[in-house]
């Protein structure tokens, strides 16, 4: 092997007599680095939006969610306990959720109500995800509400470049009383007037009762017109039974605790979060009651498992998805566009080689008499054969090895300087992600060496075929 490497090096050394020959090596060695380099640079990226989307997705839903068969949750606190017990299981929340209207004096929207208890959340990072407003999440409960204007210096917006909010936390002596009477707009239709006394009793009832309060996403407060501490209805097609037996839409006045933005325009825009208490009664839910039960677990891959395991203790009444399920459609599309990705680059790999091949056959052409004269001094087929393949294959190795610094030097600088930026209300981040993956950069550096491998198959071949009488006949 030691005599076909040093004749294989020698020949890429020696000087050619044609120059085209040369420049056809240097366009095979550039073919193949700018193939790998693309190849390794583009899975990166794939792999990143890969990664970051899912966490995203991750922070948003639940890694399981559990429901009754056909029903709601009846007596939530003895399932959420079992669920709790479960191996495998980090947190149990109950929620309640349902389709309302919220309107305010500039607009109105449809939006998805949200249910949950704000101290357990907490406790289990629900809101860590959230990029909450200043206060938003104590002021779910807390009365007097903070107000997070208050003392302020600079007005606490979003600032989409650093994906936080721009002031910090007020000082906590910066306290607001919400006023408990009803707000303007309330949306119950009602005018002034009237002297009636039982009209007067109610509205003193209703007055006594401090208002709700509920967390808003940034997208639906710009269109609604609406900041912390302002007032909007909210409107529920579930409300009381009326004396025909059928449902009136109920409205109810709510605080706005403060906002959330976690970039994603759709949920911004149409995700709403109440109390638990208050969502139920909003939507005509017994208050031992819940919609379902959001699970997150210790090992997101482990979601299946830990599914089965609660469905079991819990029995055969109730079903339950997991993120991978729920999701199924989004990242099986990922992983497709990652697997045509590929191919697709790789082919640029494959239009290298055949520069890889051209080299050799011309190469084999030039060499004719050297092979020859090699062949007549005791030199096999087979070493003749390992001379070219060699040769090729150097040629491959080079351009593989450029290609592999300069995809990862690519790699490195998007993510040290983030120059490639995206708009977060569409993509969910607001700059280019990437993330190398260890086995995807080993299969590109594989596939790359067998097809320049491949390449030289039939140039070896051609010259391991070569009669020595034939070619020195004219010598």
């Amino acid at each position: 092997m030691g005599l076909e490497r040093d004749i294989a090096l020698r020949y890429l050394r020696a000087k050619r007599r044609s120059s085209l020959v040369s420049l056809i090596s240097v366009l095979a060695v550039g073919g193949v680095g700018l193939g790998v380099a693309a190849l390794i640079v583009v899975l990166a990226v794939l792999s990143g939006f890969e990664t970051n989307l899912r966490n995203k997705l991750l922070g948003l839903s639940a890694h399981v969610t559990v429901y009754k068969a056909g029903a709601n949750l009846p007596d939530w606190p003895e399932v959420v306990e079992k669920i709790r017990r479960t191996p495998g299981v980090a947190s149990a929340l109950p929620f309640v959720n349902g389709q309302v209207m919220i309107s305010s004096p500039l607009g109105a929207n449809g939006v998805l109500l949200v249910g949950l208890d704000p101290e357990s959340s907490a406790e289990a990072g629900f809101f860590d995800h959230l990029n909450l407003s200043p206060w938003a999440a104590e002021n779910l409960t807390a009365r007097p509400m903070i107000d997070p204007w208050l003392g302020a210096t600079t007005a606490t917006v979003w600032d989409d470049g650093a994906g936080d909010w721009a002031q910090e936390s007020p000082a906590a002596g910066s306290e607001k009383a919400l006023e408990d009477g009803p707000a303007p707009d309330d949306g119950g239709g009602g005018g002034g007037g009237g002297g009636d006394e039982a009209a007067a009793d109610a509205e003193g009832l209703e007055a006594a009762k401090p208002t709700p309060a509920l967390i808003i996403g940034r997208e639906l407060a710009l269109m609604l017109g609406v900041e912390a501490m302002s007032h909007v209805s909210l409107i529920s097609p579930f409300g009381r039974v009326t004396p025909l037996g059928n449902r009136a839409p109920l409205s109810r006045v709510f605080a706005v605790a403060g906002t959330f933005a976690v970039n994603y325009y759709d949920f911004d825009s149409r995700v709403v979060y109440a109390t638990v208490t208050e969502a139920q009664d909003l939507l005509g839910m017994n208050a031992d009651e819940v919609s379902a039960v959001e699970i997150n677990v210790d090992d997101v891959y482990q979601a299946d498992r830990v599914k089965r395991a609660v469905l079991d203790v819990l029995g055969e009444d109730y079903w339950a998805r997991d993120w991978m399920q729920t999701n199924m459609s989004l990242f099986s599309a990922l992983k497709l566009e990652q697997t045509a990705m590929f191919v697709i680059l790789t082919l640029i790999i494959l239009v290298a080689a055949f520069n890889i091949a051209s080299t050799l056959i011309m190469m084999v052409a030039e060499k004719t008499r050297d092979i020859a004269v090699l062949k007549a001094m005791g030199a096999s087929s087979a070493q003749i054969r390992r001379i070219f393949t060699i040769q090729g294959l150097f040629v491959g190795a080079v351009g593989t090895l450029g290609g592999l610094v300069m995809g990862l030097a690519l790699c490195f600088l998007l993510q040290r300087y983030e120059f490639i930026s995206l708009p977060a209300e569409v993509y969910l981040m607001n700059t280019l992600p990437v993330e190398i993956r260890p086995w995807q950069t080993l299969a590109t550096t594989a596939v790359s060496i067998l097809i320049s491998y491949l390449a030289t198959l039939y140039p070896a071949a051609q010259a391991a075929r070569l009669d020595p009488a034939e070619a020195l006949r004219y010598e």
